[in-house]
């Protein structure tokens, strides 16, 4: 009788400890906590908090100029938002024309195309002739020249520069 007692005393002894086991839990409180509950308003929190920074840190208008490496602009202490325009670059003596590269010569050619572009989609509408020049700040008054002439040339009356403010 002692020795049934002994085991029946072991075994509830077991199942004690069993029960209270996170790893295979056989008690009742311990498998109700397994199932997390999960609580959405902590969550809605969290993500209307990502959606908000991501809205905040949105830039709506986009990366218009992407200057290269080595590339200073000049600074300014007046200035103007960007607007989406034909940009031509100067960059180590090579014109870029968007992000395409023209010749000196061929650069009043180009901006005459990009002038009809405008008007066949565009049509009964008046051309802008805004032109974004952007260009390092060493830059040399020749180089400088012979792209206003070229827009001049081409009927671009709108010369602006970009720069970096102050």
């Amino acid at each position: 009788m002692l020795a049934t007692m002994s085991v029946l005393h072991e075994s509830a002894l077991q199942t004690a400890i069993g029960a209270q086991s996170q790893i295979r839990p056989t008690h009742a409180k311990w498998k109700r906590s397994i199932t997390a509950d999960l609580l959405l308003t902590a969550l809605i929190d969290a993500f209307s908090i990502l959606v908000i920074f991501l809205l905040m840190s949105f830039s709506s208008t986009g990366d218009m100029l992407f200057i290269s490496k080595g590339q200073e602009l000049p600074k300014a202490s007046l200035g103007d938002v960007l607007e989406r325009n034909p940009v031509v670059k100067i960059d180590s003596g090579k014109i870029f024309l968007e992000e395409k590269e023209v010749t000196a010569d061929g650069l009043v050619g180009a901006l005459l195309d990009l002038r009809k572009q405008f008007t066949d989609s565009h049509p009964g509408e008046e051309y802008p002739g805004i032109l974004m020049i952007q260009g390092d700040r060493r830059l040399k008054y020749e180089e400088l020249n012979q792209i206003i002439l070229a827009a001049s040339h081409a009927g671009y009356s709108d010369i602006r520069f970009a720069v970096l403010m102050k």
